[in-house]
């Protein structure tokens, strides 16, 4: 006698899903453009070296405001959102989420500082962007344009809180805020200690959404034949 209304409310479950599913692979294609064309005008303006008196007065204005205190704080964030800590950080949560979960997903973790890395090297070689003097006392060797900083960070903080936010590990607030803020202050960090031009870490900072969103596209493909039993949960509660 129940046998007919338990499949019309799965198949109203499963509608619902996709419905949500849309949604957030639009998401994903909008900010992936926004993205891409941020980038492009930045990288096109650095290749054209049109940025240098803006650049030069975001440097002037930081370096005018520095304080001891201050420049031992950015040190350490920039240690703490180097490219290093950002891979063993996204190593852990893959590591995490498959002992937890046990799905194949976990790989998206790992992905994003993976490519983010060679989306870094490979730019900055064709720009050959040289550091503000900055990078000399720091012994920053590597070429300016992008901040790798700033992509890294980026790249894994929002892959981190996307995913943990579909699977209703964290609320979306949350992973907006940290998503959001822990890029922020790393590339803010990379400008105060004078290693990088400021669109140095914008070209960082949206080469790393963009590596963000392609982490949140194979994330929604991995997970399409088997969405995490929270999101399912939810997403029947709402549709009763």
């Amino acid at each position: 006698m129940t046998a007919p209304t338990v499949v019309p409310a799965q198949v109203h479950h499963r509608r619902a899903w996709i419905r949500k599913l849309f949604t957030f692979w639009t998401l994903i294609v909008i900010v992936s453009a926004m993205a891409v064309g941020v980038f492009a005008d930045v990288g096109e303006d650095v290749a054209e070296k049109s940025t240098t008196v803006f650049d030069n007065g975001v440097r002037a204005w930081m370096i005018a405001h520095r304080t001891p205190f201050l420049y031992k704080v950015a040190y350490f964030v920039t240690w703490a959102g180097s490219p290093l800590v950002m891979v063993l950080l996204a190593i852990v949560a893959g590591i995490w989420f498959y002992r937890r979960h046990g799905h194949r997903k976990a790989g998206v973790f790992v992905a994003a500082p993976a490519i983010g890395g060679l989306v870094s090297g490979s730019v900055k070689q064709l720009y050959e962007r040289a550091r503000p003097p900055g990078g000399i006392l720091l012994n920053e060797r590597t070429y300016s344009f992008p901040s790798g900083h700033s992509l890294t960070a980026a790249a894994v903080m929002v892959t981190l809180c996307y995913v943990m936010a579909r699977e209703k590990i964290i609320s979306w607030p949350v992973a907006i805020t940290v998503g959001g803020f822990v890029p922020l202050v790393v590339g803010l960090s990379r400008l105060y200690l004078d290693v990088h031009w400021t669109t140095d870490v914008v070209g960082g900072w949206t080469a790393g959404l963009f590596i963000a969103s392609i982490s949140a596209a194979m994330y929604e493909y991995l997970r399409r034949d088997a969405p995490s039993p929270a999101v399912d949960a939810a997403i029947e509660k709402s549709s009763e």
